[in-house]
């Protein structure tokens, strides 16, 4: 759990200094379940690990589970390179 806090902390920082990506399939969700950066960056602050997976391409892949502005539990999945990258977000009263 250790190495995931130090994952967190970078994801984090890389948001924090905008060095990050949104998919086109993650912004698509964002804008369907009215979720928005500051949410994202609530989850990556507070959320927990839910599920860590390796991709097929060799990447881990982290989806965290916090709640946003709202109050809402969402997911947040991402992956941690040179920059972090925003995979997909989930609002869990829409699965």
């Amino acid at each position: 759990m250790e190495q995931f806090e130090e994952i967190r902390n970078r994801a984090l920082e890389l948001f924090e200094l905008r060095k990050y990506t949104i998919s086109k399939h993650a912004n698509e969700r964002m804008i369907e379940r009215r979720i928005s950066h500051p949410d994202i960056k609530l989850v990556l602050l507070y959320g927990s690990l839910y599920r860590q997976e390796t991709d097929e391409y060799g990447d881990i892949r982290y989806t965290m589970r916090g709640w946003n502005q709202d109050g809402r539990n969402i997911r947040v999945a991402f992956i941690v390179k040179n920059l972090l990258i925003i995979i997909t977000v989930i609002r869990e009263e829409d699965i």
